[in-house]
């Protein structure tokens, strides 16, 4: 008989993933007390920085030190999502039918197909033309096409300029000389579009 044993599916744990699959698992442990009957860390911990985590996410607005407080906290909550791996298959004992009741997968299971994570915008040059800029970005995962949204506001209204760029072409023409604008991009799949990145500012010239 095969054994199998839960795991993070989570290729790179962005705090919209971490709370997304923390709630799965909250709710999981929480509908299965007969059987997960006492949670290592209990399940109050989880639930008082999962909510911690999801306020920061809710007001995120570009700040940097709202970010990186977003960040450190779904560190956290992380962390714990490891601890109960190591609870949940010390309880399950190889059987996949009660990991699965945990809200975790099991190793003999396939990752789900999921649209791309957030993006992230390295830096903003001047184009190849005037009044143009070249957009740098990180390498993400699972994408093949980028949207480009450009606004004279950090809080929008977003118009979107490109949803067919690649990485290598990532540049918006034709701007309007002296005005500043905000950029954000996001990376897209057959499966949707991922979250985009935080604005970033830029007066083209």
């Amino acid at each position: 008989m095969k054994t199998s044993i839960a795991v993070l599916h989570v290729k790179t744990p962005t705090p919209e993933k971490v709370s997304k699959l923390a709630h799965k698992v909250l709710s999981g442990l929480t509908s299965s007390a007969t059987t997960y009957k006492e949670p290592d860390p209990p399940l109050t911990e989880l639930s008082t920085e999962l909510t911690n985590l999801d306020k920061l996410l809710d007001s995120k607005d570009g700040n940097k030190q709202k970010n990186q407080a977003t960040i450190d906290q779904a560190a956290v909550v992380y962390a714990l999502l490891k601890d109960y791996i190591f609870y949940v298959n010390k309880i399950a004992k190889g059987d996949k039918a009660i990991i699965l009741l945990s809200g975790f997968d099991c190793n003999d299971e396939p990752e789900s197909s999921e649209v791309p994570d957030r993006a992230l915008i390295k830096r903003i040059e001047d184009g190849s033309t005037p009044c143009s800029a070249k957009i740098y970005v990180e390498t993400l995962a699972g994408t093949d096409r980028w949207k480009v949204e450009i606004a004279t506001d950090i809080k929008g209204p977003w118009k979107t300029y490109s949803d067919c760029l690649t990485r290598n072409n990532l540049e918006v023409e034709n701007l309007d000389y002296g005005v500043t604008i905000y950029v954000r991009i996001s990376g897209g799949n057959i499966r949707g579009w991922g979250t985009a990145s935080e604005p970033m500012a830029f007066l083209p010239r």
